[in-house]
């Protein structure tokens, strides 16, 4: 009798439990979970006739087969979506196709159809607008950018743009690929022009595709640009400031030097040799231009920095006390056991500022500089202070040595100066004349 009933037990909270999960998964699938899919921003390729544009809605299909979010809707981390379609045509009203339709700021890019038509998805900041180019060889660019007062309520906006007529705009193909001749993908190529008197100054950008193949379109020849390329962490920042675009431009050609990456390790002395522990410094590299990070020291005066590149350095401190290290090569032969060496140890300054009548000069700038050459690097620091009240001042934390003390007043002549600082602790006494 206990057992039926034991068994009888067990099937009723089988039961319970089914009956439970049954409702559970009823109310799933009535009612899924509805969002917006938000969209995809990787780069847009412009090589070829008419590329297909990664963030555009077909040309061809209707508003009403659209679903687009709510108006102003932040799709994620403060984002929204726009979608702005229209027409392209010239003077005459002919449709103009394959145009080049841009964001200024954040690449997303469509082309024309055969009838001028275009359609174009923006994912933008919140608090950013559209500024978009519209361009294309034979025709005069135009750049419309459009402010909270120039769109209507909800994300669809429509924008038709008529372009002038101009010989003197071109095409330009060209290509980015590494010193054995492979072609770089996803490279950001960018053409910049400045103002030049009532014109506004913009840049172009476009990426590279699978084969390293780039274009921009509708460029104005006979200016001069800067052109840019940018493909981190693997390859240096390339630039040429003066490129000159002709009526018949030639195909653009980019080489770029694959970069080597190395462990760095070292130590950060003072100038007597003294190791200094918990130092904060930044190293950019100037041969690639575009890698910069943050080393700091340990409790011994150790550092190590991993996967950084090989090519020279810069290495500086931010905040009020500025040390600045020049003229540091870093090879794949040479990375270990690096010394650097800072204005930092613990000797202390001090002094007060006063006229020839033994009045204190308040708010008087006193900046100290300390310079010096090292197997060819050059090491700086900077400090600067204003006198308080007393006209006095103090600077902690410094290595020693000889510096340059520079007093600036208002009213006063500028004092210039050099001491050295060997004991552990300096007072001075500065008098200033005034003009």
């Amino acid at each position: 009798m206990a057992t039926r009933q034991l068994v009888l037990s067990i099937a009723i909270i089988c039961l319970s439990i089914l009956a439970l999960y049954l409702v559970i998964a009823r109310h799933l699938l009535q009612d899924p979970q509805s969002g917006v899919q938000q969209a995809e921003s990787r780069p847009v390729s412009l090589a070829g006739a008419a590329p297909a544009a990664t963030h555009a809605v077909p040309a061809s299909s209707g508003i009403d087969k659209l679903q687009p979010p709510p108006a102003e809707q932040a799709v994620a981390g403060g984002r929204k979506l726009l979608e702005i379609f229209g027409r392209v045509q010239d003077r005459e009203g002919r449709p103009i196709e394959n145009a080049l339709i841009a964001e200024e700021r954040y690449y997303f890019s469509v082309r024309s159809d055969a009838e001028g038509r275009y359609r174009i998805l923006l994912d933008l900041p919140s608090h950013r607008y559209p500024s978009l180019h519209f361009l294309r060889s034979g025709y005069a660019g135009k750049l419309v950018r459009l402010g909270r007062d120039d769109l209507r309520p909800g994300p669809l906006q429509e924008l038709d743009v008529t372009l002038d007529e101009a010989a003197d705009t071109v095409s330009l193909q060209g290509w980015i690929g590494n010193q054995i001749g492979e072609g770089l993908e996803g490279a950001r190529i960018e053409l910049i022009a400045m103002q030049r008197g009532d014109r506004d100054s913009y840049y172009l950008t476009t990426f590279s595709d699978g084969l390293g193949r780039f274009e921009f379109e509708g460029v104005q020849a006979d200016e001069t640009y800067k052109l840019t390329a940018n493909l981190t962490p693997g390859y240096p920042y390339y630039e040429d400031p003066d490129f000159r675009v002709t009526r018949n431009p030639a195909r653009i050609e980019i080489t770029l030097e694959q970069i080597h990456f190395v462990d760095i390790d070292g130590m950060i002395l003072g100038p007597d040799g003294t190791p200094v522990p918990d130092y904060e410094m930044y190293i950019s590299n100037l041969t690639t231009g575009s890698h910069s990070r943050k080393l700091v020291s340990d409790s011994s005066g150790y550092f190590s920095l991993p996967n950084f590149p090989v090519g020279e350095v810069s290495l500086s401190t931010r905040g009020p006390e500025f040390c600045k290290i020049s003229g540091v090569k870093i090879s794949e032969t040479h990375f270990q056991n690096i010394e650097l060496h800072v204005d930092r140890g613990e000797r202390y300054l001090s002094g007060w500022i006063s006229d020839e009548n033994g009045i204190a000069v308040e708010k008087a700038m006193v900046t100290l500089d300390r310079a010096f050459n090292r197997d060819g690097i050059e090491y700086s620091s900077y400090r600067s202070q204003a006198t308080d009240h007393n006209g006095a001042f103090s600077f902690a934390n410094l290595g020693g040595g000889e510096y340059r003390m520079i007093i600036y007043a208002l009213g006063f002549q500028k004092r210039d100066m050099y001491f050295r600082l060997d004991s552990p602790s300096v007072e001075v006494f500065v008098t200033l004349e005034r003009y």
